[in-house]
């Protein structure tokens, strides 16, 4: 899928996912919105009937109008100003919520009319079977106090969302289907990076072998045509042998990774020490530095520079760090190696005065394929396999590696590796 159409894809898609969303919540509101006015109707029109009913049973008062106030969403005040019985008025309450099917908790309060002192108050659960048992209880004779009632329904949200079960199915299943987009977005971009990565290594791969290929191609040519002199051949001879052996080095660099991709890596643990490692690589390295003018300081401070390693694929993770930050110095290298111990193991720093490496992809550098992009060349030639490959040795020791770097001030690798 091409970029553009990928983004037409997940901008309709978004467009369509949000109206969607935006729908569902409209209808899920209002349909909520119903059902508490429904609540509220019913809650009010049971207070209405219970107030009438209890201002009946006052012999006393001859006159008596009644208020039903919502003053929240879930507390409901009855202004009656006559003597309440707690008894009357709780059974009562059971009767006309029993009646219109409304299991809900509630807690009940009972005030004085002249300055709203709460004088009895209880908690009452939704149990049917207790309604029912209590339905017929005898009534008893008011207090003479003139009083008001209040009542408070604690579980009315989950109430009303219980009447909104297919609502709330369709608002988890639209969800679902979202995360399921999202997903599928976020898999896409994955799959579209992926390939512009394995399409830089395919080009990068024939690049890298074009070179060697052309140059022992030419050579075995000159030889075949007898066209130089017996003195020279081996001067010809020498670049067929060096560039087969380039060859043979980024085949095996490829072969390695397709190893440690199919989780067959085998360490071959021995004590090694590292002291020795790291002078036997700077025999090499050291070399193109100092063809370059460069420096190379070299500062082994660790005590004990014996670990438990596998030291064919140690020297290439070393040799790799090391040659990168020679690759990418500027005109004159200046790159040092230093070791250090700490309790649990040894540490390995290689730092270089480079060019460097911007914030933004710094934490991709350990990624497989991953190069830092130079506009729309590399000026460097590789596969982006080097690093990746460091990072899978060392975590295979148990150990870590960690990187900081400043563009234009050069790179630091710090690795790490237990005594085990």
């Amino acid at each position: 899928m091409g970029r553009k159409n990928l983004r037409r894809v997940i901008l309709f898609g978004s467009i369509v996912m949000m109206g969607l969303l935006l729908v569902q919540g409209f209808w899920l509101k209002r349909a909520f919105d119903i059902e508490d006015r429904q609540f509220n109707h019913t809650v009010q029109i049971a207070l209405k009937n219970i107030a009438d009913s209890i201002v009946a049973e006052s012999p006393d008062v001859l006159h008596s109008e009644t208020h039903i106030q919502q003053l929240s969403s879930n507390f409901f005040f009855a202004e009656l100003n006559v003597a309440i019985n707690p008894e009357l008025l709780d059974s009562l309450l059971k009767k006309e919520l029993g009646i219109r099917s409304l299991k809900a908790d509630y807690e009940l309060g009972i005030y004085k009319a002249t300055d709203d002192t709460l004088v009895y108050g209880a908690y009452i659960p939704a149990t049917i079977q207790w309604q029912i048992d209590h339905a017929n209880d005898p009534i008893h004779q008011a207090n003479a106090e003139k009083s008001n009632f209040a009542i408070y329904f604690p579980t009315k949200f989950s109430i009303i969302a219980g009447e909104l079960k297919i609502w709330i199915f369709s608002t988890v299943v639209l969800l679902l289907m979202l995360a399921f987009f999202i997903y599928s977005i976020l898999t896409l971009l994955k799959e579209r990076r992926l390939a512009e990565i394995k399409e830089d290594f395919i080009n990068n791969l024939t690049h890298e072998f074009k070179t060697p290929i052309a140059n022992i191609e030419l050579a075995s040519e000159v030889l075949k045509n007898n066209r130089v002199e017996k003195e020279k051949q081996n001067q010809y001879f020498h670049i067929i042998h060096s560039e087969n052996q380039r060859l043979k080095a980024q085949v095996e660099r490829v072969l390695q990774m397709g190893t440690i991709d199919k989780n067959e890596l085998r360490l071959d643990l021995k004590i090694i020490n590292i002291h020795e490692l790291i002078h036997k690589l700077v025999e090499n390295v050291g070399m193109r530095i100092h063809e370059k003018t460069g420096i190379l300081n070299v500062e082994l401070k660790a005590t004990n520079p014996e670990i438990l390693a596998d030291e064919f694929h140690l020297t290439n993770t070393v040799y790799n760090v090391l040659d990168n930050a020679e690759k990418y110095s500027k005109d004159r290298p200046e790159i040092s190696i230093s070791t250090r111990n700490e309790k649990e193991g040894l540490w390995i720093s290689i730092k270089d005065a480079g060019i460097g490496i911007k914030d933004d992809f710094q934490h991709y550098v350990f990624d497989k394929f991953f190069r830092v992009p130079s506009g729309d060349v590399h000026n460097v030639k590789g596969f982006g396999l080097g690093l990746n490959y460091v990072k899978t040795i060392i975590e295979a020791h148990h150990g870590k590696i960690s990187l900081k770097s400043e563009i234009d001030h050069g790179s630091q690798f710090d690795i790490f590796l237990p005594f085990r």
